[in-house]
């Protein structure tokens, strides 16, 4: 099988090149996964000729959507699905995708891993029984007559192979590595794959890809060799970062405004957290322009009631999201976290041979599809307060590559702030930025 992943930035032409070959290709069968409902109304009206289809929930016979793409599955359908379904396929599903020689196309990298709120207690019952086994830290389904709900989750999770266990009560669910080999070939589209879950994932896995870009062909895109893409994209006068050391104050050290940083500082008696939401008010009041329509923030879900205050709070957007154009409008944004990737899928990846993981270029990949979804994606100017040190020069750096041509290549932020040459660095970024100021002050 032969897994494709064209990686380019948000507004390359990636989708319309793959409508354009799903469109050409009609002795395929396609299968197009995507994160949203819209983009699954947008690949039946541009597809028309090819009538895609989507799994229905047919409540009247008790028919699940799962059911309902196996009948979709043996009639030989393109079909075009969200990410959640896809997460669900089973043995049957696989064998039938099999059958049929499907392309698979994933609009967005999905979820390699899913934490779940299992209860241990639970699953131990559940071992006890019989009902499911543990093996090699997975917890395998093994009663096929179980039809009851309280187990539900559990039961629909075990059923693809790849419920795992971490530690004495964490599950996870991680997709299984056969899911992909059922198909006959792989579409990827994303940004920054290298740096991503899913290519270590691959790489965890043994399955083999080829980076692709896209260029345009008149007024339209094609998939083309990634040395054939022109990657040169200048964004140095639309992205205005916030440089004011009074805001940025807390945000100075390497972990701060990371998960964990946030569990230690939302205890009784600090002042950090609320010296953020300060901050993020006083950005949004007096150093940004525009109502609150057109403000965007994000901190992670357990701090967002922390953080949230007046004139600001009804924009916000989950740090990690990607692929939704539902926020083109936003053009004033704080990003109010540092992003390192989960303990546990780390661990994972770690016990798989994956020994070489860049956080920084994790962390930046997650902070450029959320930026993404702003008016930026529109080419409009953006203003982005990022009070975390690491991110924002992370991200100071990726768009001087950017506009070079070279947004791929690994940045590293210790590389970035080598402490025994402050003033050189200082002087480099200084001169950087000269006569190409972003910096809002």
């Amino acid at each position: 099988m032969k897994i494709k992943v064209c990686d380019a930035l948000c507004g390359a032409g990636k989708t319309v090149s793959c409508i354009n070959m799903m469109n050409r290709e009609t002795d395929k069968r396609f299968i197009f996964i995507t994160p949203y409902l819209t983009e699954v109304e947008r690949i039946k009206q541009c597809c028309s000729l090819r009538r895609f289809v989507s799994p229905e929930k047919k409540y009247a016979n008790g028919f699940s959507k799962l059911n309902d793409i196996h009948g979709l599955l043996t009639r030989g359908e393109n079909i075009v699905s969200t990410h959640s379904l896809f997460a669900c396929y089973t043995d049957e599903t696989k064998r039938l995708i099999r059958e049929q020689g499907y392309t698979l196309v994933l609009d967005e990298v999905i979820d390699v891993f899913q934490p779940l709120r299992i209860n241990g207690g639970d699953v131990d019952l559940l071992l006890r029984h019989n009902i499911a086994i543990h093996k090699d830290n997975e917890i395998i389904w093994s009663d096929e007559d179980y039809s009851g709900v309280l187990f539900s989750e559990v039961k629909q999770m075990s059923k693809s192979k790849n419920l795992i266990m971490y530690g004495e009560s964490f599950y996870f669910w991680a997709i299984p590595p056969d899911l992909f080999g059922c198909f006959s070939e792989a579409y990827v589209l994303t940004y920054l794959f290298e740096y991503q879950l899913l290519r270590y994932f691959f790489d965890a896995n043994s399955l083999k890809y080829e980076l692709i870009g896209t260029r345009r062909e008149g007024n339209s895109y094609d998939f083309c060799a990634l040395n054939e893409m022109d990657r040169r994209v200048d964004l140095r006068e639309k992205i205005h970062i916030l440089q004011s050391r009074k805001r940025n104050g807390v945000g100075r050290d390497p972990f701060s405004l990371s998960s964990g940083w946030f569990e230690r500082n939302l205890l009784p008696g600090k002042s950090a957290v609320t010296e953020l939401k300060n901050s993020i008010y006083n950005v949004f009041r007096y150093d940004f322009e525009g109502g609150s329509c057109e403000r965007m923030w994000t901190a992670f879900n357990k701090t967002k009631k922390a953080l949230r205050g007046k004139g600001y709070s009804s924009g916000f957007v989950a740090f990690n999201s990607r692929a939704t154009n539902e926020f083109a409008n936003k053009k004033y944004l704080a990003y109010c976290v540092n992003v390192f990737m989960q303990p546990w899928a780390k661990n994972y990846l770690l016990q798989h041979g994956i020994t070489k993981i860049s956080q920084d270029m994790y962390a930046l990949s997650v902070l450029v599809q959320w930026l993404f979804r702003s008016a930026i994606r529109k080419g409009e100017d953006i203003w982005v307060y990022i009070p975390s040190k690491r991110m924002r020069e992370l991200l100071d750096r990726w768009i001087e590559n950017l506009a070079a041509g070279d947004d791929l290549k690994e940045i590293s932020y210790s590389a970035l702030n080598k402490p025994e040459k402050p003033r050189k660095l200082r002087e480099a970024f200084e001169k950087m930025r000269s006569g190409k100021d972003r910096s809002v002050t």
